[in-house]
């Protein structure tokens, strides 16, 4: 036991001088360390002074071990452009799937330019719409109704003979609109869009729904309505979806409202150009007009050249007149810019109108001199009534309005 306790003391003796050897050795290479870091400093250049005053540091940037947010000054701030906000339009089915096929067509790059183009030729009539769909409280999606059916040109004529901004069928102008071999007023963007708004409200008073009442307007109300009665159910969505529909209905009220879609989320979808085109008319207000009525023929020529109002002007304000012409034999109102109406009606009251006309058809060997020997009036009023100029050929069967004044 005696032993066992001897080697015991020995061993632990023996480490503590190893342990102190070491710690020895140690200390000596430390000292050498310090010698020769000591030599370094001694031949380095001076350090620089500090600073008076510690530099302020503006919004630091963030700390990897620091969970504290870096604060945005107010300039970072606006530079920060938010992402796009998506409006939601006035007319349910933004989101159905027949309006986001009809959306993925829109937004391919032609179809885009070729939106873009419609919305600028909609300037002189657009802000009009607008007015008067908001003075008769409907959804102002149907400001895009004009672009599927007409892409906003009045003088469209579609294959089936609709005519306009609207696209009036014969059959389907009355009681809103009138013709004759004069005038046709589905022509006159202005009682077109009045009459347009008439037609939907009437068509909405039947269904109760705007996207029925809207596909109405391109099948017909009859139409609609025997869709409904065969499908049981009084869901344009349910009727476009299950077949009950033609395919030119099925697609109507889906590219209306995917074209009120782009337009209202141009920056949404990234279409720049449709967003600029729909600028246009962020500040403008529909044109007002004065109204003359004159009794009797009188051209856009003439009317100008009694007026001194551009014929340019009297023609766009007036584009209904079938023959360039008031008719004869009746009373018709003329619209003119803004105030103009009085002195222009005054001076119409003065002039030497035509109260009657003949028409004729033009034979072999006809000239302008010698039909308004004929018929005694000069060559210019002959021209003045027909809108062509003195040096005109005519040709054969070519139609003529011959002005008779009493």
């Amino acid at each position: 036991m005696k032993n066992y306790k001897l080697i015991i003391y020995s061993s632990f003796f023996i480490l503590t001088q190893l342990a102190s050897s070491f710690l020895f050795a140690q200390q000596l290479v430390d000292d050498e360390e310090a010698v020769f870091y000591q030599e370094i400093l001694k031949a380095a250049p001076p350090m620089p002074q500090p600073l008076s005053k510690t530099p302020e540091i503006k919004n630091p940037p963030p700390s990897v071990h620091s969970s504290a947010p870096r604060i945005i000054t107010e300039s970072e701030l606006g530079e920060i452009i938010p992402d796009p906000v998506r409006n939601t339009i006035d007319i349910k089915g933004q989101d159905h799937y027949l309006t986001v096929k009809e959306r993925n067509i829109l937004l391919r790059n032609i179809n885009r330019t070729w939106l873009a183009g419609v919305l600028s030729d909609s300037v002189p009539y657009r802000p009009y719409v607008r007015q008067k769909l908001k003075e008769n409280k409907m959804p102002m999606v149907l400001q895009y109704l004009p672009v599927v059916e007409s892409n906003y040109k009045i003088t469209a004529i579609s294959r089936s003979g609709a005519v306009g901004m609207w696209q009036f069928m014969a059959n389907s102008m009355y009681p809103f609109l009138t013709k004759n071999n004069w005038y046709d007023q589905r022509k006159d963007p202005w009682l077109a869009t009045d009459a347009a708004i008439k037609k939907l409200k009437d068509n909405y008073r039947q269904f109760g729904d705007w996207a029925l009442a809207i596909g109405a307007y391109n099948c017909g109300a009859g139409a609609m309505q025997r869709a409904i009665n065969k499908a049981g159910k009084k869901d344009y969505w349910y009727l476009a979806s299950k077949g009950y529909l033609s395919s030119q209905t099925t697609h109507y009220v889906p590219k209306l409202l995917a074209i009120a879609d782009i337009v209202e989320n141009a920056e949404y979808y990234g279409a720049i150009e449709i967003g600029a085109a729909d600028k246009l008319i962020e500040y403008t207000v529909p044109e007002e007009f004065d109204y003359v009525k004159i009794t009797g023929m009188l051209s856009y020529s003439q009317i100008a050249e009694i007026t001194k109002i551009p014929s340019e002007t009297i023609k766009f304000l007036n584009p209904c007149l079938l023959k360039g012409c008031t008719p004869p034999q009746q009373t018709y109102t003329l619209r003119f810019p803004k105030g103009t109406g009085e002195s222009s009606q005054k001076l119409l009251e003065n002039a030497f109108i035509p109260k009657d006309v003949l028409m004729i058809k033009v034979q072999k060997g006809d000239t302008l001199w010698g039909i308004s020997k004929q018929y005694g009036v000069t060559v210019k009023e002959l021209c003045q009534a027909n809108g062509i100029k003195e040096n005109s050929v005519l040709s054969i069967n070519q139609s003529l309005i011959i002005p008779i004044f009493k």
